[in-house]
């Protein structure tokens, strides 16, 4: 069993609670359309299946695929970060 060092074990962490956090994003999206008087049924099964997808990512991510977590910092870092700032109007989690 090989054992993994510091950094991966951070990495990996930290890839995690980017998914965790986009997941959040993607639950405040659904509970708000929810909340519409007139829901919007495809953004919300679209939404719901990206979330579904991301569980499935989280769950099945491994601490030494590199390129897996790189690919998690770059594309989901970024929206994450751009939905945390307060001009992010017009931002959804799965563009």
């Amino acid at each position: 069993m090989r054992e993994w060092t510091q950094a991966e074990s951070i990495a990996y962490e930290c890839a995690q609670a980017t998914i965790t956090d986009l997941i959040a994003v993607l639950s405040g999206q659904i509970a708000e359309e929810s909340s519409n008087p007139r829901p919007n049924a495809v953004r919300l099964a679209s939404s719901r299946a990206e979330r579904f997808r991301l569980f499935r990512e989280r769950a099945g991510l491994q601490v030494d695929d590199h390129a897996h977590i790189d690919h998690i910092f770059a594309e989901y870092g970024t929206l994450v970060r751009a939905w945390r700032t307060p001009s992010r109007q017009g931002i959804t989690a799965n563009t």
